[in-house]
């Protein structure tokens, strides 16, 4: 969770790019990206040291951060010096010794990697470094710079506002947690992302690996997912070892830019030897030995994608292998061409391809592709519902790829059943493996469907009830999913207040604004890390308003009652002046009094004020809630505490003055107080529980089952031996030796047409498998809006039905001049 004035100071360090020339969201990212990376790099090479082996560095130790630091104004360096030895970096080390780090899948990544900076923008690269510098340097080099640096980074990718080629474009992360969790992967088992682009889906399934095996009383989540304190102190050492090994995340993209900016971003989130290249999915595998092997059918357990959306591939660089792209078959000149040439549809197959048996896939997909009336289109529906299991479809609000694009989009998850060389040569199965589809409607996402897509943090959100509802479905078929039916589940939402502990800086020297930290037991454990000021301060409430309120009322007391002491020293002679005046009968003139007053207060008041100004050095400058607090209080203190005393000598003798003794350190007793109000000081996060146990009465359900088949009633059909009468039974069930004779017989006909009446018309496979939620969505009469009964509103439908028929039968007459 990056603190605001983190934001702030990337969005200031995104801008001077832009304003340097950098103009292209992706190329100002790279070049960013190049920093955080060569600053990383360091800290990758002393953990090889330490393994024994030798420096990247040798030879080139101008190229280290600590050195670029001091060539901070210099952009020559960087691009004379420091980018031709990365961009062969590989020949700095053998493969041996990059074994188990981020170095082992470079693989040439960085050959065409340049610095594109201006070499006359010196200004811009040191503010781009001392920024850099500045928000990870006070973390450390451990976790706490690991998470701020890999938090940043995606802060910079979710700043890129604009589709890449061919449709490309950023998923937004609160879907793809939701993804990962439908599928749930546990360490070990490999996932693959075919249109990886920055690497989203297969960070996420390390974060959420790491949140599944951590230990769950100190797993904190924000309102939208987030995970945070995931330690992974649950997991087994090799399971551990293999959350971070990069070679069961692996991902391809074909932009190389994008490619390279995937693989750093799964670098900066601590995943070793990341298996992200650049690479055409669906192309010619022939001479590509790396793309053929990451591609080998069958070897994974997920696949998570979002691949590109209408985008048409040359039927010329597809691979030619006809057990992973169908072909159109027939007789024709094209039967051996691919049946379709369109990515998206392409893609899907990919994925089948990909899994292992019992392999599931979560994939975001353009609503065309449910319904769409192409024979690619049916046929990959319908070889996903027949030889394999469709587990749900998720239909997602329009505008959740807003900025990008305003396509309508659904989440499909299928479980493979079938091996591809095992496939049926028949079009159609005696039974399709999928008996019944779970769908979804999701309605709220948690953030506004305009172009903006501003955060409703603590709103509903309908994918935590579609992970709870379908997690039901898959454990317990048709009974989960009408448990829950007519009820939205949603997590409790909280507000806490969070900071990052900074009590040292850059030379470990106690900052100002640690010293408030100073009484921390062990403080070193708090430091560099994020926490809530309640977890800092046990005696603060978790509740940021009612922190503030706590200790605003002790604060307030503790400066008035300091700045009535304070004043008292200046006042008591005055008073004790015009008390005598007062008690020896001659006339009390309070403006007088009041005169040689405001003379004796005048410095001791600049005192007070000096001394509380003093003290802002202990609150966060940058857009800390404590500091306006304290300015208003101190603001109060003084206004209250003069006037008692104004009040005091100008009714004298009548106010009593009593005598108090002198504050003994006026700096001193401010800065206590100070220190109090510095504990507020943080950014307020809406987190959300790990229970999704808040029950809310819905006026219509969000989800339904359908049957994929589902046979016609005849009450006409008679069994062979005459004793089974009628397809059903009395409890509404079809027969077998109905089911077997009808299938004996054909359920198409030869030009694979489904015959007429065999199967219920609201059934799936009726309406040629299409797979649009709203398709199947139940018709809810209780939401009709109307003074009349069902059984009239049909009944006025039958009539205006009849109306029609007889004007129809009427026109034909006239057209036909029998009228």
């Amino acid at each position: 969770m990056l603190a605001p004035h983190i934001k702030k100071k990337v969005d200031e360090l995104w801008n001077r790019f832009w304003a340097a020339g950098l103009t292209n969201p992706l190329v100002a990212v790279e070049q960013i990206t190049y920093l955080l990376f060569l600053k990383r790099l360091e800290d990758i090479n002393l953990k090889r040291q330490k393994r024994g082996f030798p420096s990247i560095y040798v030879g080139f130790e101008s190229c280290k951060w600590s050195y670029i630091r001091q060539e901070k104004t210099n952009p020559s360096h960087l691009i004379d010096v420091v980018f031709p030895w990365l961009r062969d970096i590989d020949k700095h080390f053998s493969t041996a010794s990059a074994d188990g780090t981020e170095l082992a899948s470079l693989s040439n990544r960085m050959a065409d990697a340049y610095f594109q900076l201006d070499p006359n923008k010196g200004k811009v690269l040191s503010d781009a470094i001392d920024a850099i510098d500045e928000l990870f340097a006070r973390a450390g080099e451990g976790n706490a710079a690991q998470d701020i640096m890999g938090d940043t980074f995606e802060y910079l990718l979710s700043e890129v506002a604009t589709a890449g080629k061919n449709g490309q474009f950023r998923t937004p992360r609160h879907l793809i947690r939701f993804m990962v969790e439908l599928l749930d992967p546990e360490p070990g088992q490999r996932v693959i992302d075919p249109a990886a682009g920055t690497g989203g889906f297969l960070f996420s399934t390390q974060q959420h690996l790491m949140r599944k095996y951590s230990a769950q009383e100190n797993v904190v989540l924000e309102w939208d997912g987030t995970p945070h304190r995931t330690d992974g102190t649950a997991a087994k050492p090799k399971q551990y070892i293999a959350i971070h090994n990069g070679a069961n995340f692996v991902g391809l993209d074909n932009d190389r830019t994008m490619a390279r900016i995937g693989w750093m971003n799964l670098v900066l989130h601590d995943v070793t030897d990341p298996h992200l290249l650049q690479g055409d999915s669906l192309s010619k595998r022939e001479g590509k030995g790396q793309l053929k092997q990451l591609l080998e059918s069958e070897t994974y357990d997920f696949v998570l994608a979002n691949p590109p959306f209408t985008g048409t591939v040359d039927s010329g660089d597809l691979e030619p292998d006809s057990l992973l792209f169908p072909r159109v078959g027939g007789g024709g000149k094209k039967k051996d061409e691919s049946i379709t040439n369109k990515s998206e549809l392409l893609f899907l197959w990919l994925m089948l391809d990909l899994l292992r048996l019992g392999g599931r896939c979560a994939v975001i997909i353009p609503e065309g592709v449910l319904f769409g009336n192409t024979d690619a289109h049916a046929r990959l529906r319908r070889e996903l519902l027949t030889e394999h299991v469709v587990e749900g479809v998720i239909s997602l609000p329009g505008g959740v790829f807003q900025p990008y694009t305003g396509v309508k989009t659904s989440v499909l998850i299928f479980r493979k059943e079938t091996r591809r060389d095992e496939r049926p040569a028949s079009t159609s199965r005696a039974a399709p493996r999928t008996e019944h589809v779970w769908f979804y409607e999701v309605e709220e996402d948690g953030y506004t469907k305009d172009a903006k897509r501003n955060p409703r943090a603590g709103q509903q959100n309908d994918l935590w009830d579609a992970l709870e509802k379908f997690k039901a479905w898959l454990g317990q078929g048709r009974t989960g999913a009408e448990r829950h039916e007519k009820v939205l589940l949603q997590p409790r939402f909280r507000v806490e207040r969070w900071r990052q502990a900074l009590l040292r800086d850059t030379a470990n020297q106690l900052t100002p604004a640690g010293e408030a930290f100073a009484a921390l037991p062990d403080a070193g454990i708090w430091d560099g890390q994020v926490w809530g000021i309640h977890e800092l301060f046990p005696e603060l409430p978790a509740d940021p308003k009612a922190a503030e309120a706590q200790v605003r009322n002790a604060a307030s007391q503790q400066l008035y009652d300091l700045a009535v002491k304070y004043f008292a020293a200046p006042t008591q002679p005055i008073w004790e002046q015009w008390r005598t005046v007062g008690t020896g009968g001659r006339p009390m003139n309070a403006e007088h009094a009041l005169v040689d007053w405001q003379k004796a207060i005048r410095v001791p008041q600049q005192d007070f004020t000096r001394a509380t100004k003093e003290v802002h050095r202990f609150f966060d400058a940058e857009d800390g809630p404590a500091l306006p607090l304290w300015k208003d209080m101190v603001k109060d203190a003084i206004k209250a505490g003069l006037s008692f005393h104004e009040t005091a000598v100008k009714q004298a003798p009548i106010v009593q003055f009593s005598q108090q003794a002198p504050v003994a350190d006026l700096k001193a007793a401010i800065e206590a107080i100070a220190r109090e109000v510095a504990k507020l000081d943080g950014f307020d996060v809406t987190l959300r529980s790990l229970a999704v146990d808040q029950v809310k009465e819905l006026k219509a359900a969000k989800h339904w089952v359908v049957p994929v088949r589902a046979w016609a009633r005849n009450d006409d059909w008679v069994g062979e031996d005459g004793t089974l009468i009628g397809s059903h039974d009395a409890d509404g069930l079809v027969r077998h030796a109905y089911v077997q004779t009808m299938l004996a017989e054909g359920l198409y006909d030869d030009k694979g047409t489904l015959k007429d009446g065999l199967l219920d018309p609201d059934c799936i496979e009726a309406r040629e498998w299409n797979l649009s939620a709203g398709q199947y969505k139940p018709f809810d009469f209780t939401q009709l809006k109307s003074d009349k009964s069902v059984a009239e509103l049909i009944g006025a439908l039958k009539d205006t039905e009849q109306d029609i028929v007889k004007g129809l039968d009427k026109l034909l007459a006239i057209v036909e001049g029998r009228q």
